[in-house]
């Protein structure tokens, strides 16, 4: 007979979800804005330079694009371009959960494992996004950058998420796609899962994280496998 297989993560009770690139596919839309928003500026931002802005809050993105394109950047008609793009990217194209959401948010609830967003959006502008993809109302604990004294990658939004919980940091995975929010959970002191569907990023950003995966329906496997031994 085949023993049972061993649970793949240690012992945990909550788990804490990042939003953009995580719970949303975000990134094009942002990707599009940036770099249309540059384009009218008569600048160009590369590929590249965009994903490193993605998981940044709005100041060390803006921040980044005034070194980037230089003295002559004006912050505010930027921001104006960038979500008129933006805006009309997600008329066009939507904005839709990340593959396994559904999965994962579902065996959550089946083993009554709490679960909660923190994200280094402010609460408006997550909230709204978490609508325009049918997902009002899916997070009752939502932990926001403007909730918080430090966003990611201080430990400041995952600790805050997992004190709301009732659930010690340990006990809680915490799901991140990019480097700030990888160092942010792993300062929190939380069991740190890359989900990452880049494989040449995750590669790069495995370091960070105690597990690391492509999607998350890897995560949801991962969950009721080990909610088995619980």
């Amino acid at each position: 007979m085949t023993p049972p297989r061993r649970p793949l993560l240690p012992p945990f009770q909550a788990a804490l979800l990042d939003l953009d690139g995580l719970v949303l596919d975000s990134e094009a839309s942002y990707r599009h804005a940036w770099q249309a928003a540059a384009r009218e500026a008569g600048a160009t931002l590369p590929e590249a330079f965009c994903r490193g802005l993605f998981g940044q809050h709005a100041d060390a993105v803006a921040a980044a694009l005034r070194e980037a394109l230089g003295p002559s950047f004006d912050q505010d008609r930027f921001c104006r371009a960038a979500e008129r793009h933006w805006r009309r990217h997600l008329a066009q194209h939507g904005l839709a959960p990340m593959p396994g959401l559904d999965r994962l948010l579902a065996a959550c609830r089946r083993h009554a494992i709490p679960y909660a967003l923190a994200t280094n959006s402010d609460a408006p502008y997550a909230r709204e996004c978490l609508e325009l993809a049918g997902l009002a109302g899916e997070f009752p604990v939502m932990v926001t950058r403007d909730q918080v004294r430090h966003g990611k990658p201080a430990p400041d939004l995952f600790l805050e998420a997992a004190r709301r919980l009732g659930i010690p940091p340990a006990l809680c995975l915490g799901l991140e796609d990019s480097a700030p929010g990888l160092e942010a959970a792993r300062a929190a002191g939380t069991i740190v899962v890359l989900v990452q569907r880049r494989g040449a990023l995750r590669r790069r950003l495995r370091p960070l994280a105690q597990f690391a995966c492509a999607s998350l329906n890897e995560v949801a496997a991962w969950l009721e496998a080990s909610a088995a031994f619980r």
